[in-house]
């Protein structure tokens, strides 16, 4: 598997929102359908546009198609990375002067899953088993 070479980039508070919602679906989502689905949502509707514009710029979000929107025909968006991709992104990013504590990283990540820690141990087991061969 080959590691993408992207810019790293960091999302705003009302940007992971709107990238949480992306990541939890399936389907292409327009402006008001991902400011519908945010929870708890304090801002109008009117200003995902601008979430969205930062966000193309970015890279984080594309344009999927052009479809008709009630009345009207608009954009709906996807997601370019997971979130996954954009948690290792900004892992990457404290690991930039040189120093890889790779142990302390994977101590914190396995201490702050929810998951039991058997289910941890063996799922990073199957992971050295698949990645470790060759190596």
């Amino acid at each position: 598997m080959r590691k993408k070479c992207r810019e790293i980039f960091y999302l705003s508070p009302k940007e992971e929102m709107v990238m949480k919602v992306l990541w939890d679906t399936e389907d292409a989502l327009s402006a008001s359908e991902m400011a519908e689905r945010i929870p708890n949502r304090d801002w109008p509707v009117s200003s995902a546009q601008n979430l969205l514009r930062s966000l193309e710029k970015k890279n984080a979000i594309r344009v999927a198609a052009i479809t008709k929107l009630a009345k009207a025909y608009g954009r709906v968006f996807r997601p370019t990375l997971s979130a996954n991709e954009y948690a290792s992104m900004l892992f990457g990013r404290y690991y930039q002067n040189g120093k890889k504590d790779y142990e302390a990283m994977v101590l914190a990540l396995f201490e702050e899953m929810s998951v039991g820690k058997k289910e941890m141990l063996e799922t990073m087991q199957k992971i050295i088993d698949t990645h470790g061969k060759g190596q």
